[in-house]
């Protein structure tokens, strides 16, 4: 690598950081917020909260990273037009493939993080993200239970709880099960804890009192115990077999739909096309920066702003995105996956095209308007 291709990196690597990283935190403090219910309604830690706000990251890496590329390949070159060093580098014969090859560089990695991040890392942490959320909703304790608050466990049944201990233990208990209404019940203890059995989990009650009414007398009965046990089973809820959603496969599971499951078979062509989508993301990172390019470096040169080129570059990439998920929803409506390939292919051979064309001489002008 020569002191010019290092140079180049320099400028362009450090903008590439910056944009990575503060684009990310502001897209990742957004959809933290959604996450913030499983603190608030089911009591889960602060370091529950920051594991699920970590394993949202890598998808949104796959969206960032060619769009952080293209603005760091923007910004570079544009500093160099700045401080007319690629005049120099033009003047003193270096070709625009000469420039633009420590930057594809660069795109080939990113190509290929952007890739591996499609393929494995954003379903591998989709799926541990909606594991621990479907484990924290089938929780009895952080789904139903709550210091200081009557809560509503199930049909007829009220739930109050003075204090929640670590282990399952609740002190101040108090159960109002109304679920028969002949027979009604409400409990008392001082403490209690929640244990699993082969039956399921079990509510055991330590000094208290059951008082009913007596159906035809009125009268109420209060039995004291020192220990009672309350099956729970049908209060806890199931997370069951997770349903997985488009996000949350490998490419194996998409390119391959599991035709003996209903959603499978109703969503088959979809679950393709978003196979094919995965392996043509890092075709973009590509279109992105040769598009950069081409604004920057390629056309005939002027030492005018290029802010014009700019934005029309910046509206290029928007509209390849734009059509690359309307050919994504064609494709898996009629199976056409060709399409899905079709808007960056197109965009690479163009924009490469005029970048790296010889430019017309002016003995070829003339003679043309001759």
């Amino acid at each position: 690598m020569s002191s010019l291709d290092k140079y180049i990196l320099r400028q362009c690597l450090t903008p590439l950081a910056l944009i990575l990283i503060v684009t990310t935190a502001i897209v990742w403090m957004t959809q933290t917020l959604q996450r913030v219910d499983i603190i608030i309604e089911h009591g889960q830690g602060l370091g529950v909260f920051i594991v699920l706000s970590l394993l949202i990251i890598p998808s949104l890496l796959a969206v960032i990273i060619p769009f952080a590329l293209f603005g760091a390949v923007v910004y570079a070159l544009h500093r160099l037009h700045s401080d007319s060093e690629i005049a120099v580098m033009f003047a003193a014969g270096v070709s625009r493939l000469r420039i633009a090859a420590p930057l594809l560089a660069i795109t080939s990695i990113a190509a290929l993080v952007t890739f591996y991040v499609n393929v494995d890392l954003m379903p591998r942490t989709y799926r541990v993200m909606k594991q621990m959320v479907a484990d924290i909703r089938a929780d009895f304790v952080s789904s139903l239970l709550r210091s200081g608050e009557f809560i509503d466990a199930a049909d007829g049944l009220t739930v109050y709880v003075d204090e929640i201990r670590p282990g399952n233990q609740f002190m101040g208990l108090l159960i109002n099960d109304y679920r028969n209404a002949k027979d009604r019940k409400t409990y008392f203890a001082q403490r209690a804890i929640l244990r699993e059995t082969d039956r399921g989990p079990v509510l055991l009650l330590k000094n208290g009192n059951v008082q009913t009414v007596a159906q035809y007398t009125g009268k109420v009965d209060i039995i004291q115990y020192q220990d009672w046990a309350i099956d729970i089973s049908s209060m806890r809820q199931s997370a069951g077999e997770l349903q997985l959603e488009m996000t949350e496969r490998y490419l194996g599971e998409l390119l391959n739909p599991d035709m003996s499951k209903i959603y499978d078979r109703e969503n088959a062509t979809k679950l393709i096309a978003e196979g094919h989508s995965r392996i043509s993301a890092p075709l973009y990172t590509f279109a992105y920066v040769f598009i950069g390019l081409y604004a920057l470096i390629g056309g005939a040169y002027s030492r005018r702003s290029y802010f014009i080129r700019v934005a029309i570059a910046g509206g290029a990439i928007f509209l390849l995105r734009v059509t690359g998920f309307l050919a994504q929803g064609f494709a898996g409506a009629n199976g056409e996956m060709w399409l899905i390939y079709a808007p960056p292919l197109a965009a690479i051979g163009s924009s490469a095209f005029l970048l790296f064309a010889p430019p017309p001489t002016r003995r070829k002008l003339a003679e043309g308007a001759a």
